[in-house]
């Protein structure tokens, strides 16, 4: 059976440096040998189990932690960046309408909706234009007497309506 001990030298100042010694304990007589053995044996099997199972747990922890990290990116040498600088660049951002490199595309659905939403609006205002205009007449050359004596009696009915509310 092996114990621990831990010693802390007194050269560094504030810092502890820990030492790990194993000493063996002796062994027993042999009169308690078959006894204590057995009871050694059974204490070894528990404490290997228990070391192989934490260093299972151990190492599925690494292999977590390592699926976790942020993958790192590759180092791009100076004629790559500038080809795909140029790519970028040389794009035609008003054909495509969205967002120069975008890897979120939700941004570019926002545009979309917003662009239906503006049309349809506009055709909404427009219909509603058309049922405001439909029994408009616009004033030709032909018409112009018969739109001028209009205006005058329209004139007419203002002033009177005006010197009433007085």
């Amino acid at each position: 059976m092996s114990t621990a001990k831990r010693a802390s030298s007194g050269k560094s100042k504030g810092k502890f440096n820990a030492k790990v010694k194993t000493v063996k304990a002796e062994q027993p007589a042999a009169a308690e040998s078959s006894d204590s053995s057995s009871d050694e044996e059974m204490h070894s099997a528990v404490t290997s189990e228990a070391e192989s199972d934490y260093e299972d747990l151990a190492r599925a922890h690494k292999q977590e932690q390592k699926a976790n990290r942020p993958k790192k990116l590759k180092v791009a040498e100076a004629d790559e960046f500038a080809e795909v600088l140029t790519s970028i660049l040389g794009q035609d951002s008003r054909t495509t309408g969205a967002p120069i490199m975008a890897k979120n595309r939700t941004r570019e659905r926002q545009i979309k909706e917003e662009k239906i939403n503006y049309r349809a609006r506009k055709a909404l205002v427009e219909e509603k234009r058309a049922l405001m205009s439909k029994d408009r007449v616009v004033p030709t050359l032909e018409n112009f007497d018969h739109e001028r004596r209009l205006r005058k009696t329209a004139t007419k009915g203002v002033i009177k309506l005006f010197n009433v509310v007085k």
